[in-house]
């Protein structure tokens, strides 16, 4: 099994990004049809925008991630799954998002680190003790 290299990645992440931005709208107008208008800061209608910002990602990941053996939208379009060496658990799931969120903040170096690591693994792989790979037959 082959990992997957860096752009088949990013190609995969940025497809994904389109369905969470998707799920982020569209709870928010529900949010601001509940709430008639946006929510004031520091109500809890506030609250919840902040919890479906933050969450959506996670959740969705997550979710694919674990019932969907390994793929989400984006990675079933690139041809990739998410394997581990364990069973995939939740924990490893929130970690491997937090993880990827700070290395992207951190101008994507946990996502430029597979460019020089000769397994082709992120930060957040060698951290979770993950890899992303090649569907055989691609």
């Amino acid at each position: 099994m082959e990992n997957s290299g860096f752009f088949r990645r990013v190609f995969s992440l940025l497809y994904d990004s389109f369905a969470v931005l998707g799920i982020i709208l569209s709870l928010t107008l529900l949010l601001v049809l509940l709430n008639g208008g946006a929510p004031e800061k520091g109500s809890i209608a506030d609250l919840i925008q902040l919890l479906i910002t933050v969450l959506s990602g996670p959740i969705f990941y997550s979710y694919f991630w674990l019932v969907n053996d390994g793929q989400t939208l984006g990675m079933q379009a690139w041809k990739i799954r998410l394997i581990s060496n364990k069973r995939l658990t939740l924990r490893i799931c929130l970690l491997r998002c937090a993880f990827s969120t700070f290395s992207f903040l951190l101008f994507g170096l946990g996502y430029l680190y597979i460019l020089i690591n000769k397994d082709n693994k992120s930060l957040a792989d060698v951290v979770t003790n993950t890899r992303i790979i090649k569907i055989s037959g691609v």
